[in-house]
């Protein structure tokens, strides 16, 4: 069952897309409307407040990245070039934008919201390399050793959490989701081998 309506889905998605391109303080409840073509009476009907909506919006990136992660659970039969694969489209669609500065603006203006954003990023990006992680060892492309793959797998959700949020991996234009399916065949590929053919 949806989490949200489609207008809900509507009018989170939009003011995703506008935090990210316009910033959080900036944009308005006004301009959300405006860009669904509803009323403002009508957002705020959905969101009873600004917060409430930065909220919601902010942590649709994470939302994301766990249906995706629901996905996997209904196909364990995924290979482990099939599951990051899932992992890579899922987070293509994130929108756009200065992240760091995002975080950074929420961290400021609600940080109650920032300190639960990181902390279900984290588990989500720690979820996603223990997914694939086990899917590589199933599939036989980690070879045994006395690697603690726990540590590794930490060490990865760490860089990747604040890799997304640097402005010198920014400054290469590329979106977030962009980024994140970058380090996933990075870490990946660099860690348990070469592509199969």
């Amino acid at each position: 069952m949806p989490k949200y309506n489609q207008t809900e889905e509507k009018i989170i998605t939009t003011a995703l897309q506008l935090f990210m391109a316009h910033g959080i303080k900036k944009t308005t409840v006004e301009d959300v409307s405006a860009r669904c073509g509803l009323t403002r009476a009508t957002v705020y009907r959905y969101f009873s407040a600004k917060k409430y909506l930065v909220k919601v919006s902010i942590m649709h990136m994470v939302d994301v990245i766990n249906e995706a992660l629901a996905d996997l659970d209904k196909h364990r039969d995924y290979d482990t070039e099939k599951s990051a694969e899932r992992i890579k489209q899922a987070v293509s669609i994130l929108p756009r934008g200065d992240l760091p500065a995002r975080i950074n603006e929420l961290k400021q203006l609600y940080p109650d919201i920032f300190a639960e954003y990181q902390i279900a990023r984290l588990a989500s990006i720690r979820d996603i390399y223990k997914r694939v992680f086990n899917a590589a060892r199933r599939d036989g492309l980690i070879l045994p050793s006395q690697t603690d793959w726990n540590l590794v797998q930490t060490i990865l959700s760490e860089a990747t959490l604040y890799i997304a949020e640097s402005p010198l991996v920014l400054s290469h234009g590329m979106a977030v989701g962009k980024i994140y399916a970058t380090v996933l065949d990075i870490m990946l590929y660099g860690i348990v081998g070469s592509r199969k053919k």
